[in-house]
């Protein structure tokens, strides 16, 4: 029974939602479009649900719990890639013919082995590899968004070493353990968040913004609501309207008052975003069934839209709402495409999921 209440939820929605949040940034902040007033008001209110922090609980609520229903390393390792890599291959290659039907590629100074080394990096784990060459496309970056899965990937190494480490799957002490480890990492987020912009260009900041180290909390915090999924569930499983209201007070606050929002979120800001995603996933759970349909483009939309806002920035297709919606429109069909045709197919060779047609 425990078992069936977990996994009904509303998880693929809320990834959605996330993925489009982030996409609807960068189209209207890349593209340098000013949208109509009631765009706009969306676009601030939706400030207050950053996608990525939302992404980083999920994972170590849905990652973890995956581990501990099957540890097998191999199976757990495979899933993983199956997860991850058919698509984002599919993706980085889609970008790059986008860069040579742009003709950067032939104007670039670079060669062969410049843009295969840029290929391998991104379809290996150093998303974060960006060559000068690529300065004067798009925004400057082959795929902005792709950072995110370097850090992805080193949680998934970390679940089994921290597992394994701490016996965190029989441990009596398991909160005292989790809790200590969140804090521990909270404070090196902070120390990552305060960091003089000056030092911003600086290599080692920039590696560290790549490493797991600032937004580990945010995972390890996944994992403890996951280990105490009965707590969380009866306190608030079914009361999304209720924390829903309450969120958006603590947010527009939030908005009014400069507290960190975004990527590099106020800790008590992300906890209780965190709480807010919860009750989504297990409030009215039948709803994510019912609007997709078992399909979840929520990874195809958040890895697509980066590729095609360059190539338009690039050709000049910006600074128009109607652009705007052209991306949208693009990276949702793109999203589709990848996952009939690719994640769909993917998902169905790993063994032994939590969920076939889930992490």
């Amino acid at each position: 029974m425990k078992s069936q209440v977990f996994r009904f939820n509303n998880f693929d929605l809320l990834r959605l939602i996330a993925a489009l949040q982030v996409a609807a940034y960068h189209v209207v902040s890349i593209l340098e479009v000013d949208p109509p007033a009631f765009i706009k008001s969306i676009l601030y209110f939706s400030f207050m649900f950053p996608g990525v922090p939302i992404f980083f609980f999920i994972s170590g609520f849905l990652i973890s719990k995956s581990y501990e229903s099957n540890h097998k390393l191999s199976e757990y390792f495979q899933n993983r890639v199956l997860r991850l890599f058919p698509a984002l291959i599919i993706c980085v290659t889609f970008s790059f013919v986008l860069i040579f039907s742009s003709g950067y590629m032939m104007s670039a100074k670079a060669g062969f082995f410049d843009w295969g080394a840029l290929y391998l990096a991104k379809v290996s784990i150093l998303q974060f590899y960006n060559p000068d060459f690529m300065r004067a496309y798009g925004d400057g970056v082959l795929n902005g968004s792709l950072w995110t899965i370097t850090v992805e990937i080193q949680f998934y190494i970390l679940v089994p070493i921290i597992y394994s480490l701490f016996k965190l799957r029989d441990s009596e002490k398991f909160n005292y353990i989790i809790i200590t480890l969140i804090l521990f990492f909270l404070l090196i987020n902070r120390l990552y968040t305060y960091i003089p912009e000056e030092y911003h260009n600086q290599v080692a900041y920039k590696l560290m913004r790549v490493s797991f180290l600032p937004w580990f909390y945010m995972f390890l915090f996944g994992i403890f609501v996951q280990k105490n999924f009965e707590f969380f569930h009866e306190v608030l499983a079914g009361k999304i309207f209720l924390i829903f209201i309450l969120y958006c007070g603590v947010g527009y606050y939030a908005l009014t008052h400069n507290i960190a929002l975004g990527n590099n979120i106020n800790p008590v800001i992300f906890v209780l975003l965190a709480l807010l995603g919860f009750t989504f996933a297990y409030s009215y759970t039948g709803i994510s069934k019912l609007v997709l349909r078992g399909n979840d483009i929520s990874y195809g939309a958040y890895i697509y839209h980066m590729p095609v806002i360059n190539f338009m920035l690039y050709v000049g297709f910006s600074g128009y709402i109607l652009n705007a919606v052209y991306a949208f429109v693009a990276t949702i069909f793109l999203a589709l495409i990848s996952w009939v045709f690719i994640e769909k197919k993917s998902l169905k060779l790993k063994r032994h999921p939590l969920n076939p047609l889930n992490n």
